[in-house]
């Protein structure tokens, strides 16, 4: 089976604007990782926020690397565009790392996963780490911290590479925020013998507890960036009071020109 059947076997897809989303379910997600671990296909999982859709858009080599790969929806805006232009997506097509995370960790420490996670300091890191062996003492989980040079086949990332292979890695979790995670993917994925490779920006910040979680219902209305404004407005402001415009005229003018 080649990745673009396995892709089809467990979630659907949807074109729109020049980009394109996965419509599953965390069940699906969930599924596609262990098939991808099972089969030993290579597979990149990543995301679209609006943030996200923001540097896709302006980046070039972004827009490539997001190409003929899993493509997650995260953000009740795309599945509000999605309905619009008569797609069937769903609330719960909408997936966040910080409500897949835990039912992800708990299927590799079911299924006996390897996981490798990247990204972050060593002092979140652990403290993470130390949250979810709490609940599941035998998972098979270790890491490295984001602060790197990732640079293409540097020394650092070329020995990081060497010790996610060492570990016989089955799912590599890449958290170092867009587009540093996926430039450095990009550039080492052809070395990197996992079969799963996964991009969940700071999630690894709420697992650790250094930052709060938004109540569920601000996820399904749309209001997770409110949570996170406020508790962070030096480090959000620009992505959740600027971007969306500046998006918002890009979207409209690609829609504008597709009419034409």
């Amino acid at each position: 089976m080649d990745r673009e059947t396995l892709i089809k076997s467990y979630v659907g897809e949807a074109r729109v604007l020049d980009f394109y989303l996965n419509l599953g379910t965390i069940e699906n997600y969930l599924d596609l990782v262990a098939a991808a671990i099972e089969s030993d296909i290579k597979l990149e999982f990543y995301n679209h926020n609006l943030h996200t859709l923001y540097l896709y858009y302006k980046d070039q080599r972004l827009r490539e690397l997001y190409k003929d790969s899993v493509v997650v929806l995260d953000g009740m805006p795309f599945v509000w565009l999605l309905k619009a232009m008569g797609y069937p997506a769903r609330k719960d097509h909408r997936v966040t790392y910080a409500q897949f995370i835990w039912p992800l960790l708990q299927r590799a420490n079911e299924e006996g996963w390897r996981v490798f996670y990247v990204g972050a300091s060593s002092d979140i890191q652990q403290a993470a780490f130390r949250n979810i062996r709490a609940r599941w003492p035998d998972i098979r989980l270790t890491g490295h911290h984001g602060y790197f040079d990732i640079s293409r086949n540097s020394p650092e990332s070329r020995e990081l590479v060497k010790q996610i292979n060492d570990f016989n890695t089955d799912l590599c979790i890449v958290g170092m925020g867009t587009p540093r995670q996926e430039y450095w993917v990009g550039d080492h994925r052809d070395n990197i013998d996992a079969p799963a490779v996964m991009f969940s920006g700071a999630c690894i910040e709420y697992v650790a507890g250094h930052v709060g979680t938004p109540p569920s219902w601000m996820g399904t209305m749309g209001l997770e960036w409110s949570y996170r404004l406020i508790e962070n407005p030096r480090r959000f402001a620009f992505r959740y009071l600027v971007e969306p415009w500046v998006l918002a005229t890009m979207i409209l003018a690609k829609r504008f020109n597709l009419q034409r």
